[in-house]
């Protein structure tokens, strides 16, 4: 049993399909098959019951017999017209019998004046015509039997006519036989409909066996579920049909998958309504989406089932770290690049300052010293002396060039020097809200009168800025600093973000937690 079992479950999905559909149609047409034979076989013995008795009824009327009773004895006449009735109408037996129970006529002459044996003719004698099926001198028969009256009414004997049950039996099966041949084609077409049935489904299924669709569910899940990119799934109709637990943080809908589920996808993404997803079946689309300060790279693509399109998939990337990715690589190069730039510059610098001192051309000396001195390289300098961390420095040397190409000043005081760190994140997260504040001064012009003070204190970078703005627009920044995306960069690197407004002046004071390298 246990092999079968195991032999079963090893079979190929189209295979069990075709036995299941196969036995029920198999089942079917045999229990209706069994069915109509049963009944066939009941009309048919109630037809030759009904047809036995009209014809013991004939017999019973004929002079002959009437007179042959009367006499109590048998002679060749009533045997001839008994065999010529059986002949006629195909009859196993023809009896006529006395009150007695004594056989005047048999279809075996050794018979004949023996009693009759069934035990059923009891009715018939009282009068009465009957059929039953009992067992007599021929075997088991079904029997008819009518009483025979004389000129005064009264019951002088029997007439037993039948046919053997097995005569009964092939009657039915002539009858069945057309039935037989319907059973067997329709056991041929189930066979036909179970083959194409069991394709058909399994061409539905993309010809995919049950333990491979359990597969490819398992991991579509583990893939939605652990990855870091908020995926959602909509119908034909726009409504969200599937969601990963990254979309439900994002949506803050964690509390039941339901909350998302057959919403409008317009409900939780207002750009959707921008969105021609289901226009062309094999485009896809890319865009930047900006939600709680947060941008976004928005990528959707339409979901084709038969070359029909039947919904769309989005994926929702934070786009903060490529972001961060591109100001890494921004930063390096120009940290890089001012490196370059200060070790090929200095030697030539220093023969240039050499040679100007040996020809005592101080009025020209003094004239290239003010030359090199500048602002712009004087603060590279200084940012890469005072910031150990390259990373930062870059980031800052990059910030300046932004506000360089304004026209607008961009000094920072560095106290005390930033050592180099090994936790990446707080860099990044400092980075970020510091990018967010400098694009804000830019935007909004408010990059006059701006100091920035930067330093490392007690395992803290503290950067404050101060800057001189109105009431609506201290108003609006300090709306803007409220704003999830910085506060879960505040927690992130457990941070501390406050605001302080002097008349016309706005001071915002940073600090975020940062770990000396070898600490």
């Amino acid at each position: 049993m246990i092999k079968l079992k195991q032999k079963w479950k090893n079979q190929r999905l189209w295979v069990k399909l075709t036995l299941m559909v196969l036995v029920t149609v198999a089942l079917t047409v045999s229990v209706l098959y069994l069915s109509l034979t049963n009944r066939i076989y009941e009309a048919t013995q109630t037809q030759e019951e009904e047809q036995l008795l009209s014809i013991a009824e004939i017999v019973a009327a004929q002079p002959l017999v009437v007179e042959t009773l009367s006499n109590g004895a048998t002679n060749p006449e009533i045997q001839a017209y008994t065999d010529q009735i059986t002949e006629t109408y195909q009859l196993d037996f023809v009896v006529v019998m006395t009150m007695d129970r004594i056989r005047l006529t048999h279809p075996d002459p050794d018979k004949i004046n023996e009693p009759f044996q069934g035990g059923d003719e009891e009715a018939a004698l009282s009068g009465e015509e009957t059929t039953s099926i009992a067992q007599g001198t021929l075997g088991q028969s079904l029997r008819a039997f009518v009483p025979v009256f004389n000129a005064d009414n009264t019951e002088i004997g029997v007439v037993a006519i039948g046919i053997k049950t097995t005569t009964l039996a092939s009657i039915a099966k002539k009858t069945m036989q057309p039935f037989s041949v319907s059973f067997a084609v329709s056991l041929l077409f189930g066979f036909g409909a179970a083959i194409f049935t069991a394709f058909q489904l399994k061409n539905q299924m993309y010809n995919l066996e049950p333990v491979e669709i359990a597969r490819l569910l398992e991991e579509r899940n583990a893939m939605l579920e652990n990855t870091k990119d908020a995926i959602l799934v909509t119908d034909k109709n726009n409504r969200v049909v599937l969601s990963n637990l990254e979309a439900k943080k994002l949506f803050q809908q964690d509390e039941v998958d339901e909350a998302i589920i057959g919403l409008p996808i317009q409900t939780l993404l207002p750009v959707a309504q921008d969105l021609k997803l289901l226009a062309e079946k094999n485009k896809t689309s890319d865009q930047i989406y900006h939600q709680d300060g947060v941008d976004y790279l928005l990528s959707t693509a339409p979901i084709t089932v038969a070359k029909k399109v039947i919904g769309q998939i989005i994926l929702m990337r934070d786009a903060t770290e490529l972001y961060l990715l591109t100001d890494q690589l921004f930063n390096a190069a120009t940290y890089a690049t001012t490196l370059q730039t200060q070790s090929h510059d200095f030697l030539n610098k220093l023969h240039v300052i050499y040679g100007l001192a040996e020809l005592e051309e101080y009025e020209e000396l003094n004239e290239y010293l003010s030359k090199i001195l500048e602002p712009e390289q004087e603060f590279s300098h200084r940012m890469i002396f005072l910031v150990k961390n390259p990373v930062i420095a870059g980031f800052l040397i990059g910030e300046r060039s932004k506000f360089t190409e304004r026209n607008y000043p961009f000094m920072i005081e560095v106290y005390p020097d930033v050592p180099s760190t090994t936790d990446h994140m707080a860099v990044q997260c400092w980075i970020n809200i510091v990018r967010f504040l400098d694009r804000f001064i830019l935007d909004n012009q408010l990059a006059d009168e701006l100091q920035i003070h930067f330093g490392f204190w007690n395992d803290r970078l503290e950067t404050v800025y101060e800057l001189r703005l109105d009431p609506a627009m201290q108003a609006r920044l300090a709306e803007e600093l409220r704003a999830p995306f910085i506060s879960q960069l505040l927690k992130k690197v457990d941070g501390q973000l406050a605001c302080e407004s002097i008349d016309r002046w706005l001071r915002i004071s940073l600090k975020t937690a940062y770990r000396k390298e070898g600490n």
